[in-house]
């Protein structure tokens, strides 16, 4: 029994040493709009709170809104967050990650950009990863749609 327990501990903090960063270069998410900033910035402020993020800040005169961190389970099709062993941490559900959303518009474009915070939870504080996590753009896209549809 002693053995096993040393083999799982053994295990556990491997995974903690063979960290991966994510190799993924993460896409700037931007698209040309023909609607005015003031009703592209009134469409994203009512999204955003329709999907539960909390503004953090917004300045329609300088066509900006940021959110607070959002917790949100993001898949390995929506974000990078690295590998254990061949693993993705992503697939793991001991993984937590939140999410927070910039919008900048200009007369012309709408650019969508996010922050992702990632931590690895395996059961013990002193096992936890925080992870780096780059976005897939998938997220992005699809709220970027919402805004010059909608």
């Amino acid at each position: 029994m002693k053995k096993y327990i040393f083999l799982s501990a053994t295990l556990l903090s491997a995974c903690s040493v063979t960290y991966e960063a994510p190799h993924t270069v993460e896409p700037v998410v931007k698209a040309n709009h023909s609607q005015s900033v003031k009703d592209i910035l009134k469409n994203a402020k009512r999204t955003l709170l329709m999907d539960g993020y909390r503004i953090q800040t917004f300045d329609d005169e300088a066509g900006i809104i940021s959110t607070s961190l959002k917790n949100k389970k993001l898949t390995p099709q929506e974000a990078d967050c690295g590998q254990t062993m061949g693993l993705d941490y992503l697939k793991d559900n001991r993984t937590k990650t939140e999410l927070a959303l910039n919008i900048i518009v200009t007369e012309k474009e709408v650019t969508v950009k996010s922050n992702i915070h990632g931590e690895y939870k395996p059961g013990r504080v002193d096992q936890d990863i925080t992870l780096t996590c780059i976005s897939k753009g998938v997220v992005e896209n699809k709220l970027l749609k919402q805004l010059i549809t909608g």
